[in-house]
């Protein structure tokens, strides 16, 4: 990937202080890196966990610190996802002032990493002396998402994907099996409209909708869609046609289906297996809640990654990439997992017994719901694209009787000068 250099003079001028005239490498070289911690070092940590989630990572960096006394990890709370990539983005003008370990998504950091601010791993990672204990462990679909041209620029780290969740006492009740296609989710969701008289079912989040949908049918969100496409329209026509039905619907002003789906109007649908706390506390044992693979083959994968910046000394380098190293071993994913809810990175971690008999209910179905894992290619203007798609399919389905053409020859002309 060839990524197109957007850098502000004031950035190009400190960078290339005390560099004869050159930026400094993201891939380091044997001679710079650093085997061992002999002295107190400390490094920070930018992140956006809140809740349950912050308490267990603070709880790794204590256990971490008592391990390696050399070695503070000051953790630094951002608020939330937003606020995160706004900071980052920010920050990025003026180097020095970046944390040595940042969570993001990788397309956040895409001028970043165009720009050598964002240390390449792979060095460490092969190191014999720091060797990472088997980086292949790392499911495929994870480590895929923030690797460019051969270069390992971030750790896989708070990760999920989508999932069907769906009333199995109400399934058991009018004899339905659970749908594996998009074509059986229709059918079940009109069947239990006819038979119940309630929603049959939903999507949470449209945008990952609509690039799932597109992904199984052998196309690409990316700079070459065209969204008034036969495959964007039939995206849009299955979706609109369950809407006008009633037998679908969107999140809408609820924000997330899980709450109709707790409150019994909705009877099935497709969200993140990270809400799995926020459905169990929305049922409260009114019903059996069910969970099953995503209802087709490619499912996208979500989440965020640990970065480690370049403007980190050496030593700050080798510390947070032991500190990234610690945070993905079986153990402590397996711990991860029970404590947050996000899937374990590591293949033998989901695979364990002690995982699947952990008591989450997507334990038990989670190796099979990540099997084919994708995400949206790593190119610039991809996160606005995506958001925008979110906005135009709510628009449609808001609308079932607007005027369908015309607002995705809106998104048609707005692709592409987000892609430019």
């Amino acid at each position: 990937m060839k990524l197109k250099k957007i850098l502000p003079l004031a950035l190009t001028i400190s960078l290339m202080v005390g560099c004869s005239g050159k930026k400094q490498s993201s891939t380091p070289t044997n001679e710079e890196i650093v085997t061992e911690i002999k002295n107190p070092v400390e490094i920070t940590f930018w992140h956006a966990m809140n809740g349950d989630q912050e308490a267990a990572l603070q709880g790794f960096a204590d256990n971490f610190t008592k391990e390696n006394p050399n070695i503070k990890i000051t953790l630094q709370n951002q608020s939330s996802y937003q606020d995160l990539q706004q900071k980052i983005t920010a920050t990025t003008a003026s180097p020095k002032d970046l944390p040595t370990i940042t969570q993001a998504y990788p397309d956040w950091l895409l001028n970043a990493i165009d720009e050598n601010l964002v240390l390449d791993l792979k060095p460490y990672i092969e190191n014999e002396t720091l060797k990472f204990d088997n980086y292949d462990d790392i499911l495929k679909g994870f480590r895929e998402a923030s690797t460019i041209d051969d270069k390992i620029y971030g750790i896989p780290f708070n990760k999920s994907t989508e999932v069907l969740w769906y009333n199995k006492t109400l399934f058991d009740k009018l004899g339905l099996k659970v749908p594996t296609t998009y074509d059986e989710f229709a059918d079940v969701a009109e069947q239990i409209k006819e038979k119940q008289n309630i929603v049959g079912g939903g999507f949470d989040s449209l945008s990952n909708y609509y690039s799932t949908y597109l992904k199984n049918e052998g196309v690409t969100f990316d700079s070459k869609l065209d969204p008034t496409s036969e495959a964007s329209e039939d995206a849009v026509d299955y979706y609109l046609d369950g809407i006008k039905d009633g037998y679908f619907r969107i999140a809408g002003t609820d924000k997330y289906l899980s709450g109709p789906f707790g409150n019994e109007t909705l009877a099935m649908y497709v969200g993140s297996n990270a809400g799995e706390a926020f459905i169990k506390e929305g049922v409260n044992n009114k019903f059996e809640i069910g969970v099953a693979p995503y209802p087709a083959k490619q499912v996208m994968q979500q989440g965020t990654d640990l970065f480690i910046f370049n403007n980190a000394t050496n030593e700050q380098k080798t510390a947070a990439y032991q500190f990234l190293k610690y945070l993905t071993t079986k153990e402590n994913q397996i711990t991860w997992a029970e404590e947050t809810g996000y899937i374990p990175v590591r293949e033998s971690a989901i695979n364990s017994d002690e995982y699947k008999n952990s008591g989450s209910l997507i334990a038990p179905i989670i190796g099979d719901a990540t099997k084919n894992l994708f995400t949206n290619p790593l190119v610039k203007g991809m996160d606005s694209a995506f958001r925008e798609s979110n906005t135009v399919l709510e628009s449609i389905l808001a609308d079932p009787n607007g005027d369908v053409k015309s607002k995705l020859e809106s998104f048609k002309s707005t692709l592409m000068s987000t892609f430019e």
